[in-house]
C-alpha cells in the first residue's frame, strides 16, 4: 500500500500518480493508515527529512514489510542525475532500507533498471520488486512482454532473491516469485 499524488485522473492517470511521491511523503501515508495494517507499505524513502529510527517504529505499528515505492529509481536518467546532486537519489533510498532492515523490518527493494540491482542488493533486501520506469507508463499499463523482459534481466543479477513484479488479474507470472496488482486507488 502506498499513496497517490493528489491530482485528478484527467490530469494524471492513477497508475502514474501512484508511482510518484506525495507532498508529505512517508508521513502522509503513515498518518492516513489509522488502524489499518496492510501486508506491506510502499514509502518514498529518499526524503531527507526522514528520521529512520522513528520511521521504523511507525512502520512496525502497521506492517512488518516496507518497500521503497515510489522510487527515485523509476525516473529517467537525467532527472535522477539532478536528484543525486542533492542526495535525493536511489542510493539514499537504499541506505534507508538498510537502516530499516537493521531495525528489524523486512525490506523489499524497488528496481526499475538493471543498473540499480547492485545498489539494491547492497541494502540486503528480502526481495526485489521490479517496476518499469515511470516513462513506460505514459500510455497506461506497461505491456506484459516489456515487464517480463525487465524482470528477467533483473533476476539474472539478483543472487537468487525472490523477484516480485506487477501483474493484472489473469496475467501469467512468467517466472515471478510473487506478483502485485498494478497500482489502483482505494479508500481507507
Amino acid at each position: 500500500m502506498t499513496a497517490s499524488v493528489g491530482l485528478p485522473p484527467a490530469e494524471m492517470p492513477p497508475v502514474v500518480a501512484l508511482l510518484l511521491p506525495t507532498f508529505g511523503g512517508a508521513q502522509d501515508v503513515l498518518d492516513a493508515l489509522g488502524e489499518a495494517c496492510p501486508q506491506a507499505l510502499g514509502l518514498f524513502l529518499a526524503d531527507p527529512n526522514l528520521l529512520t529510527e522513528r520511521l521504523s517504529r511507525q512502520i512496525a505499528r502497521h506492517s512488518r514489510w516496507v518497500c521503497n515505492l515510489p522510487s527515485v529509481g523509476q525516473h529517467e536518467h537525467a532527472f535522477r542525475r539532478y536528484l543525486s546532486e542533492v542526495d535525493l537519489d536511489h542510493g539514499r533510498e537504499m541506505r534507508v532500507l538498510t537502516d530499516l532492515a537493521a531495525a528489524g523490518l523486512s525490506t523489499i527493494a524497488t528496481v526499475s533498471t538493471p543498473r540499480d540491482v547492485d545498489a539494491a542488493l547492497s541494502a540486503g533486501p528480502s526481495a526485489l520488486l521490479v517496476v518499469p520506469p515511470v516513462p513506460d507508463f505514459v500510455t497506461g499499463a506497461v505491456p506484459l512482454a516489456r515487464r517480463a523482459a525487465l524482470e528477467r534481466s533483473v533476476a539474472a543479477q539478483s543472487d537468487a532473491l525472490p523477484i516480485l513484479g506487477l501483474r493484472a488479474p489473469g496475467e501469467d507470472a512468467l517466472g515471478l516469485d510473487a506478483a502485485l496488482l498494478p497500482p489502483s486507488g482505494i479508500s481507507l
